[in-house]
């Protein structure tokens, strides 16, 4: 039977498995780390403080500033969080400014360029449908894997023409 305790820094109810009794736990809620009491510990009051920084309970029991407050069910319909460590609170940023110039270069000069934008453009595509990457970048990420592919495309045309001519003027 799992433990039931509250969270001291927020209140939310909280669940934690009996074998993880009076190890310490973070609240998913608010990252408060406090201690999982035992499956059978109440709050035991000791009588009067002994010092003005004394809390009046045990030390093994849990004490809870939010007794009096009514328990907040969580919302079952809430989107899951996603990592907070960019900017806009998504894993990583978005590289659709870079994958964008690789597709311009590609296309006007250099084919490396454009196969850089292509795969990049692919991957920061998928990136950002798992949500681990910044999704405002989306569209210019797609337009520059757009012109890597395109200009790949011309790169093997240029090349099957090249070619060809090759093996017309060589029959002549």
């Amino acid at each position: 039977m799992p433990i039931e305790m509250r969270c001291t820094g927020c209140g939310q109810m909280l669940r934690v498995a009996d074998e993880h009794a009076g190890k310490k736990a973070r609240c998913p809620g608010c990252g408060t780390i406090a201690e999982v009491p035992f499956s059978g510990s109440v709050l035991q009051p000791l009588g009067e403080p002994s010092s003005p920084f004394s809390d009046g309970y045990s030390s093994a029991a849990e004490v809870n500033p939010f007794a009096d407050r009514p328990e907040v069910a969580a919302n079952p319909y809430a989107p899951p969080s996603a990592p907070t460590i960019g900017p806009s609170g998504f894993g990583r940023p978005h590289r659709g400014g870079l994958v964008l110039t690789f597709g311009i270069v590609g296309i006007l000069c250099c084919m490396p360029f454009g196969i850089a934008a292509w795969v990049m453009g692919a991957s920061d595509l998928s990136e950002i449908r798992a949500g681990r990457m910044d999704p405002s970048g989306e569209s210019t990420t797609r337009v520059g894997m757009i012109l890597g592919m395109v200009s790949v495309g011309f790169a093997i045309l240029w090349v099957l023409v090249n070619v060809g001519l090759f093996a017309v003027g060589a029959a002549r």
